[in-house]
C-alpha cells in the first residue's frame, strides 16, 4: 500500500514539474515575441547573435535589454540583478559553482548604459560559456 501511495505522489509530481516546465516555455515565447515587436530587430541579425555574432546594431541592444528585464537579469532601471544571473547560469552550467561564479564576475559588469550593459553581458556569457539567452 505505501508502494502506491509513493508511486502516485511521484506520478503527481512529475506532471506538476512537466507543466511547469510548459509555463516557462510558454513565458519565454511570449518575452521573445514581445521583445521582437519592440525593438524591431532584423531577424537575420538576431539569429547571427544566437551563432555568437553579435553584431553592433542598436535594435538588436534594445532586443537583448528587453529579453534582460523580462528574464529578471537586470531590473526595470537597467540594474544588473546579480543573484538571479547567478542562479539561472547555475542551472545552465548544471550546478558548476566555480564556473558560474566566474561567469557572474566577468559577464555581469555595470555599464552606465543598460542597453550597453545588457549587450555585453549576453556576449560574454556566449562567449565564455555557448550559453545562449537569446
Amino acid at each position: 500500500m505505501k508502494f502506491l501511495v509513493v508511486g502516485v505522489f511521484l506520478f503527481v509530481a512529475l506532471v506538476q514539474v512537466k507543466a511547469l516546465t510548459d509555463k516557462q516555455k510558454e513565458l519565454l515565447a511570449q518575452h521573445y515575441k514581445q521583445c521582437v515587436e519592440l525593438s524591431k530587430v532584423d531577424p537575420t541579425v538576431l539569429q547571427k547573435a544566437r551563432s555568437g555574432d553579435f553584431a553592433n546594431d542598436d535594435k538588436l541592444k534594445q532586443h537583448i535589454l528587453c529579453i534582460a528585464k523580462k528574464s529578471g537579469f537586470q531590473n526595470e532601471a537597467g540594474v544588473l540583478q546579480r543573484s538571479v544571473i547567478k542562479t539561472k547560469l547555475k542551472e545552465a552550467l548544471k550546478g558548476d559553482e566555480v564556473k558560474t561564479q566566474e561567469l557572474v564576475n566577468t559577464c555581469a559588469v555595470a555599464k552606465p548604459d543598460p542597453k550597453l550593459q545588457a549587450f555585453e553581458a549576453f556576449k560574454c556569457i556566449y562567449q565564455k560559456a555557448k550559453i545562449n539567452l537569446l
